[in-house]
This record gives structure tokens, sequence and C-alpha cells, in this order.
């Protein structure tokens, strides 16, 4: 009988422990003032959160796979710890910020579309990867297509990532509607924080 318990336990799948961190603040984020030139910039107080978050990722066991958002303030939130860590990132298409326009009532997912080539900034271009066909931006415009990709990311994540060490870096609008998606539980999404979730 105890033989049989323990292959019972044993057989178990482990769980999934995923880790969500968005980037570090920006100047647009500090200003209000979205442009060119504020919209991938950290602000003191962004640059300062990013080291601290960076301790905090390098005190913990390595992760099994670490996804990242495409845009230069999510892949310069997470270079310091790749580049300290030894470690590559993955980029991750869907992870891109989305769902940040004006909510129409009863908003239902619809399809995004495909978007501009990704490209990563040269200095830090060694700590990541593009996987072929994973190469080009998701497109969605406004809050609808918008959960279309949240859709998509919590398909691929589920059936792709499940019951490993994951740390995905992204942003506020995509990471809350897929943290809800993932887990039915709204959380607040702060500049370079840390979100634990653990799933069965």
């Amino acid at each position: 009988m105890i033989p049989t318990i323990a292959f019972l336990v044993l057989a178990q799948p482990r769980p999934t422990d995923l880790t969500f961190v968005r980037h570090g603040e920006t100047v647009a984020n500090a200003t209000g003032k979205y442009n060119s030139r504020t919209l991938n910039v950290f602000s003191k107080k962004g640059q300062e959160g990013v080291d601290v978050v960076t301790k905090k990722l390098e005190a913990e066991p390595r992760f099994d796979i670490i996804l990242v958002s495409p845009s230069p303030r999510a892949l310069r939130t997470i270079a310091p710890y790749l580049r300290d860590m030894h470690q590559r990132a993955t980029i991750c298409p869907l992870l891109y910020e989305c769902c940040t326009g004006r909510r129409p009532k009863n908003a239902k997912a619809k399809p995004y579309k495909i978007g501009a080539a990704i490209t990563i900034p040269s200095d830090i271009g060694p700590y990541f990867i593009i996987l072929r066909g994973q190469d080009r931006l998701p497109y969605a415009p406004d809050y609808e297509s918008g959960l279309g990709q949240v859709e998509a990311f919590v398909s691929q994540f589920r059936t792709q990532y499940s019951h490993r060490r994951v740390l995905l870096v992204g942003h506020s609008g995509q990471g809350g509607q897929f943290l809800h998606a993932l887990t039915g539980k709204w959380r607040k999404v702060e500049n370079a924080k840390e979100i634990k979730v653990t799933l069965p």
C-alpha cells in the first residue's frame, strides 16, 4: 500500500510557478506624456526599480524559461538579470502591450492582426532569442482585438509552458488581462514589481 501511495505522489505533475514582472517605470509613465522619446526610457525611479527587481530575481532559483515582450522597455528591464545570470530570454510577441484603449460595453475578443517586424536594440541583442515564426509584433489597435491577443497567449501559455518555473516580463494592460484570464483574479500590475502565481 505504501509504495502505491508513493507512486501516486511522484506521478502528480509539478505545479506551474509563474512570476510576472511589469517593465520599469518609464518617463512616459512618470509624466503622462507618451511619445517616442519617453515611451522606452526609464525614469530615475524606474531605473532604481529595475536594479531592485534584478537583485530579487537573482536571489531566487533559476527559471526554466523566461519570456519577454518585444518592447524595448521590457527588454531593458530584464537584460541586467540575464547578463548577471548568463541566461537568455525568448521574445514572446503575444506579451506585447494591448488593451489600453477605451473598453466597450460588453467587450468580446476579436481577431488581432500581425504587424511590423520585431527589432532588438543592438546593445542587448545577445541576451534574447527570436524563434522562427515569432518575429513580428501583434497588431491589436482596439480593446477587443487586444482581448483576442490575450486569449491567444493564455492558450499558448497553457499548452507550452505549464508545470515549469516561468518568468514573464511585460506590461500593465496585457499583463493584467492575462493574469485575470489565467486565474480569475484582478491584480494591480505595478512597475518592476513581482507578481507570483502558483497553478496546479
